[in-house]
């Protein structure tokens, strides 16, 4: 099959969607498809075209500028008409990128379809103007395009204002469970964080309002004092978060360490006792992070939001705690760090979990089938 995944940012640019496709395009290139991803050029030193040493093309369209967080890729149809594809995949959000591909295949025959990681969210009120403005004029069209509509999790495409009534096809997202094992922490990274002796409650994530850290560190407060909060990310939250550790009196109780390589984020999740993801609104479709720690064969602790709740099954490969509640999540890290058996079990069935339900090849095989149906449907369909 030749394959067009339509991308908004992409490597070198960090995120759980691009991370999404760079895995998803690796697998198909793997099993000998004709891949290409087609992503915005936002910033001018990239070329507009390279060969991943994965195997697939990334063609870059030039952009116009990035406006909150969202590259303003105008001429991505005309890139678009020039790649043969049996299929095209987009994925959403940012938007305007997948919005103005729309514009060029409504004119066509390829199947599409889209893949829905969350809602659109922008931040302030200029942010919910624009954020209302795209979501009534522009995402119906981008929507209607799509032969079918991926979702992560059911729950959250069913609970979706902007999905209903349209055909979805639940497939989660993917992790790689080669590279994030089951192994013995590194007692030099120990050291370097300070947690000798001590048991680590992970968080790992971009500090931004919606993650739900402010109330991470809460709950440590509530926890007994050999619990130590290892941070791994940045963002702009990390000031008000360490003025709230400072007013909570927990300098000696959380650490941050900032953002974290590929290479080495697996160390951290070696390092951890538990992981938390306690994320408060509908910006998390799905949840990297915790399938990331379940491949780590570590126990999660998440979000009873729709999209996360998912991801577990609450009381056997994780637990789920109440949103922006920090005693509620207080009390689900205490009941696995008060049984170290259990907290054990857990762990090792969120890894079974994670091979059975994320691993890379089972989760691309689902996309093949659905690749597979819609440009079956497209060849049978009357001229």
């Amino acid at each position: 099959m030749r394959i067009v995944h339509v991308c908004p940012f992409f490597e070198p640019h960090v995120g759980g969607v691009e991370s999404h496709v760079a895995m998803v395009a690796t697998e198909l290139a793997r099993r000998g498809h004709d891949v290409t991803v087609l992503t915005s050029r936002h910033d001018r030193h990239l070329p507009l075209r390279e060969r991943h040493p994965a195997g697939f093309e990334i063609v870059r369209t030039p952009t116009l500028a990035t406006l909150f967080a969202t590259p303003l890729t105008l001429r991505v149809g005309r890139s678009l008409e020039r790649l043969p594809a049996d299929i095209v995949h987009m994925h959403y959000p940012p938007p305007v990128t997948s919005y103005f591909a729309a514009r060029v295949l409504r004119r066509g025959k390829t199947p599409v379809c889209l893949t829905y990681h969350c809602d659109l969210d922008l931040e302030g009120p200029v942010g919910a103007l624009l954020t209302g403005l795209y979501q009534r004029l522009f995402l119906p069209p981008t929507l209607e395009v799509a032969d079918r509509i991926v979702v992560h999790t059911e729950g959250y495409g069913k609970t979706s204002r902007y999905l209903r009534n349209v055909p979805l096809a639940v497939i989660p997202s993917l992790v790689d469970t080669s590279r994030f094992q089951v192994a013995p922490d590194d007692p030099a990274l120990r050291r370097q964080v300070g947690a000798e002796g001590r048991r680590v409650v992970l968080f790992v994530g971009r500090l931004v309002p919606h993650k739900g850290v402010d109330d991470l560190i809460r709950a440590v407060g509530q926890l007994p004092p050999d619990v130590l909060l290892v941070i791994v990310g940045r963002g702009p939250e990390r000031r008000n978060l360490s003025r709230l550790v400072e007013e909570e009196g927990l300098r000696d109780r959380v650490r941050f360490v900032g953002g974290v390589s590929m290479e080495d984020l697996p160390r951290y999740y070696h390092l951890a006792t538990l992981v938390a993801s306690p994320s408060q609104n509908r910006l998390e479709g799905f949840g990297l992070t915790p399938v990331e720690a379940m491949a780590s064969g570590r126990p999660v602790i998440v979000a009873d939001m729709p999209g996360m709740r998912e991801v577990v099954e609450d009381g056997k490969d994780g637990l789920l705690a109440q949103p922006l509640l920090a005693e509620d999540l207080a009390a689900k890290c205490r009941s696995l760090l008060d049984d170290p058996a259990r907290m054990a079990a857990m762990g090792r069935e969120a890894r079974a979990s994670a091979e059975r339900k994320y691993s890379i090849p089972v989760v691309v095989e689902r996309l093949e089938e659905l690749y597979r149906t819609l440009i079956d449907g497209a060849r049978a369909s009357p001229a």
